[in-house]
């Protein structure tokens, strides 16, 4: 059988050795591509905690000056409770973070999901007296899961965990039970 050359250089390669070229460089793009996508999702994750950390700090300040974590007028109904980074000026007439931006807790006035909002949501719960703030991560971890449904709000037929399938939480107590 006779394997025709392609004349690519002076010595040539077969059509069947461009194939294997061509086949290994497909399969090492695709191994780099994957790597890429999992290193952008861990980074995604990242900058979620990162921000709910950021925000629980400012929560913090905020009920050591008002002794409350409800961010007056923002929220559902400016109740403080709902989407955290979510102003419509009417059902949520100010975003948790831009009151807590306003009051001079927070750099940012609106602080939200890398990957798009809104997402991240607080509840109250014990006459504004304990929180729970809370995101999606692309990749949460077994406790992460198991953590956020034992918080306030965490389970149930409003649950951040079981109806709007939050599985990462960062609250002001240990463990609650709503």
């Amino acid at each position: 059988m006779n394997i025709r050359k392609l004349k690519i250089f002076d010595d040539g390669f077969s059509l069947v050795e461009l194939l294997v070229v061509i086949t290994i460089i497909s399969i090492l793009a695709t191994v780099v591509i994957i790597g890429l996508n999992s290193a952008k999702s861990k980074s995604r994750d990242a900058t979620r905690v990162s921000d709910l950390h950021n925000i629980q700090i400012a929560l913090d300040f905020y009920y050591d000056k008002y002794g409350t974590y409800a961010v007056a007028g923002t929220g559902w109904s400016g109740g403080g409770n709902g989407w955290l980074g979510y102003e419509n000026g009417t059902s949520y007439p100010m975003a948790v973070t831009r009151g807590l931006y306003n009051a001079g807790f927070l750099a940012k006035p609106i602080i939200d999901d890398p990957s798009g909002s809104p997402s991240y949501m607080i509840y109250l719960c014990n006459n504004n007296q304990t929180y729970a703030i809370s995101a999606t991560k692309e990749n949460p971890t077994p406790q992460d899961i198991a953590f956020i449904q034992t918080t306030c709000n965490g389970s149930g037929a409003n649950g951040t965990y079981s109806l709007y399938h939050k599985n990462y939480a960062l609250t002001n107590v240990a463990l609650q039970s709503s």
